[in-house]
């Protein structure tokens, strides 16, 4: 349970930081923390309940905070999340440029689903047409920022109890019967 109130917290402190920098700088070269934070959550975090638990909470807060449909954001931030999950279980995504240019599909994946749902759900508001020239420069900006939204993600959950957070490797056991 502290995991899962720390964890919460990080994820209010990236959400408050987010909206911060976005007042100072172009949103298209703003980091999405809230999204680099659930996709860290799934890349170290062991525990899928308490990690679905809080990525959904994170989305809910940044539904609340843009003023997007409510839940838009809890639907991508969960689908990056079983990404992540599914990434770190099939692909080795310790290092950080392994980290990075997933991020950045992950990014763009994002993009285009939020703007197929918000072009779905409002039709004639023209806010779910997707601008590439701001997909592009968004994605490798997250993509610079993921591996240390990573490092700062696994240093929680290992200070947060965790005793063996972010040590999931590419599992290479063999799938045959051994003899």
């Amino acid at each position: 349970m502290k995991r899962v109130f720390g964890l919460l917290g990080l994820g209010a402190v990236a959400l408050t930081l987010q909206g911060a920098v976005a007042t100072f700088i172009p949103p298209r070269f703003c980091p999405d923390l809230g999204l680099l934070l659930v996709v860290a959550l799934g890349l170290c975090w062991r525990s899928p309940v308490g990690g679905v638990c809080v990525t959904a909470a994170i989305g809910f807060a940044s539904d609340l905070l843009s003023g997007s449909l409510l839940g838009q954001h809890a639907l991508m931030r969960l689908a990056a999340y079983a990404m992540a999950r599914v990434g770190s279980r099939h692909l080795n995504l310790r290092g950080p440029l392994p980290q990075a240019i997933f991020v950045a599909g992950v990014t763009a994946a994002n993009a285009i689903a939020l703007s197929l749902l918000t072009s779905f759900f409002s039709p004639g508001s023209g806010a779910g047409i997707v601008a590439f020239r701001d997909l592009l420069p968004h994605a490798l900006v997250n993509a610079a920022f993921a591996p240390f939204v990573a490092f700062i993600t696994e240093r929680a959950v290992v200070r947060l109890g965790d005793e063996d957070g972010g040590q999931r490797l590419l599992p290479l056991g063999s799938r045959g019967r051994v003899a």
